[in-house]
């Protein structure tokens, strides 16, 4: 069923389908499923989310509106035209989404994943996301999905060189990684270690064998390509 929901639902991204004017690019997409989401008759109460939005900030957001829908809350923010870059949908199930565009979108015709700042962000973000939850009292277990769509043709960008690594494009519309299995909010207190294999993997679609953000002992931002 929550993989059912991801599938539908890349499907939708994929089509710029989404519940604000978002866009039209390649895009980073988390997912947050309860378990508790899964019963038929499951919704929670969202209000105490939608006194404070500030508290549900996008990935990579500067500034944040808000505003309800049929699903539930949103929270976005916006680029100089006035269209959505990323958001966050807060679903009345419990479910949350969060897309990010702006990390993605072409540079001079390049496609490039920026390699440091995008597994920072999911680092910095997927906290607070769990503690929305939190506060509508939804525990774990929890399942996360992270997931690129509209993707191929894109490579991983170095910040340094690295010998033996040459990055290669990703064959690949869409990239669904490994479901990560929340069981206790402990493992958000070494939220490197719990994400490394969404990160590994992505490496991995780029030719490489692992995130070289991390170093030998798996402590990341200590790694080949951070280095200065």
């Amino acid at each position: 069923m929550k993989s059912l929901f991801v599938n539908e639902r890349l499907k939708e991204l994929a089509n710029n389908r989404t519940p604000i004017k978002f866009l039209n690019s390649a895009k980073i997409v988390l997912h947050i499923i309860p378990d508790s989401s899964m019963l038929a008759d499951q919704d929670y109460d969202i209000e105490i989310i939608t006194r404070n939005p500030n508290k549900m900030e996008p990935i990579k957001a500067i500034g944040v509106e808000s505003s309800h829908n049929y699903d539930g809350f949103l929270t976005y923010t916006t680029d100089i035209s006035g269209m959505a870059r990323s958001y966050v949908q807060l679903y009345k199930k419990g479910i949350m989404e969060a897309v990010e565009g702006s990390m993605l979108k072409p540079i001079v015709s390049r496609l490039e994943i920026p390699s440091i700042a995008y597994e920072e962000e999911i680092m910095r973000s997927l906290p607070i996301y769990i503690q929305v939850l939190r506060k509508l009292e939804i525990n774990p277990p929890l399942s996360l999905f992270l997931s690129f769509v509209k993707i191929k043709g894109y490579t991983m960008k170095l910040k340094n060189s690295i010998l033996g690594a040459t990055p290669t494009a990703i064959e690949e519309d869409e990239l669904k990684l490994s479901e990560i299995f929340i069981e206790d909010h402990s493992q958000l207190d070494t939220i490197s270690i719990t994400l490394k294999p969404w990160f590994d993997e992505v490496w991995n679609a780029c030719g490489m064998f692992k995130s070289f953000n991390y170093d030998e002992e798996n402590n990341w931002g200590l790694g080949l390509n951070m280095r200065e």
